[in-house]
């Protein structure tokens, strides 16, 4: 940290080693999307245990819609709703454009990639409705019956499974980022990158790991599970990234008070949609110097 930084460090009285944002509005939407992780797990057992996921097409949406929409849009929206700062420019609202975005290019094209270079697998027999790429990925003669399909549902389902990721993910990067405000710059961007590094890999793995249980695996499943957790968590580590850093400079302040520049709902629209293509090229690479881990 240069001089100039450190004194200003010192005049706004800050204690190194924070969690939340300086910036009260994306403050208080990190701190409720957190919150969105209890939801979550027990939504996803409850479904799983009651064996909701054997459902037609209707109940198939609606569930994963309402994983997703109540919490995550509409309970803000009415907590917020006389906070000073409209629906559209809160924190809370971009951050489910940019998922929403994000995660419909990455279900569309990407998972393609997860069909044929990992091994993903969904089963859902009930199921006859159907949205992805018609070029990339298996023939479609036969991609139905070799379960390599995607519903309309996992749309709606892989939103919430990135705004956890995402949420916790630049909590602990912001932390690990202000406990060290006077090393090096070279020192600082090497502990940004390890840290980003860490919990992309983390997150891959988890999701694996975690997800794919006795409870869900006659519906979604890799072909290779160990491979997948070792070879495979890499290549979806290359999702978080770029996307982890990205979504950090949204409406951030720094540490020594300086307001970060706000996005619009268009800018995260334009920001996530670029982070996708980024990530889909990655991953073609990845294809092209690794191979199916299969």
């Amino acid at each position: 940290m240069n001089t100039a930084a450190a004194s200003a460090t010192a005049s706004s009285g800050r204690i190194p080693g924070y969690w939340f944002s300086r910036n009260p509005d994306k403050a208080w939407g990190e701190k409720f999307f957190l919150l969105f992780l209890p939801v979550f797990i027990v939504f996803n057992t409850v479904v799983q245990q009651m064996g909701w996921l054997d459902t037609g097409n209707f109940w198939n949406i609606v569930q994963n819609f309402l994983m997703w929409v109540p919490y995550c849009l509409l309970l803000p929206w009415w907590l917020r709703r006389n906070s000073g700062v409209p629906a559209v420019e809160s924190y809370w609202f971009k951050y489910n454009v940019y998922m929403s975005t994000y995660v419909f290019w990455a279900t569309y094209f990407h998972t393609e990639y997860f069909f044929q270079i990992l091994g993903l697998r969904y089963h859902f027999p009930e199921v006859t409705l159907y949205f992805d790429s018609f070029l990339l990925g298996p023939d479609e003669a036969t991609a139905r019956e070799t379960f390599q399909k995607i519903p309309p549902s996992m749309y709606l389902n892989a939103i919430a499974f990135f705004v956890v990721y995402h949420s916790a993910s630049v909590v602990i990067m912001r932390r690990v980022r202000t406990l060290t405000p006077n090393v090096s710059p070279l020192l600082r961007k090497l502990l940004w990158a390890l840290t980003v590094a860490v919990t992309a890999f983390f997150f891959a793995w988890a999701e694996t790991f975690f997800y794919v249980n006795e409870g869900i695996k006659q519906h979604v499943w890799y072909v290779d599970m160990a491979r997948m957790l070792s070879i495979g968590s890499v290549c979806y580590m290359l999702y978080f990234l770029v996307s982890f850093p990205n979504i950090y400079r949204m409406d951030e302040d720094d540490f020594a008070g300086a307001q970060g520049e706000r996005w619009s709902a268009s800018r995260a629209f334009m920001e996530a949609s670029a982070v996708s293509m980024i990530v889909l090229f990655l991953l073609d690479l990845f294809a092209w110097v690794y191979g199916p881990i299969i």
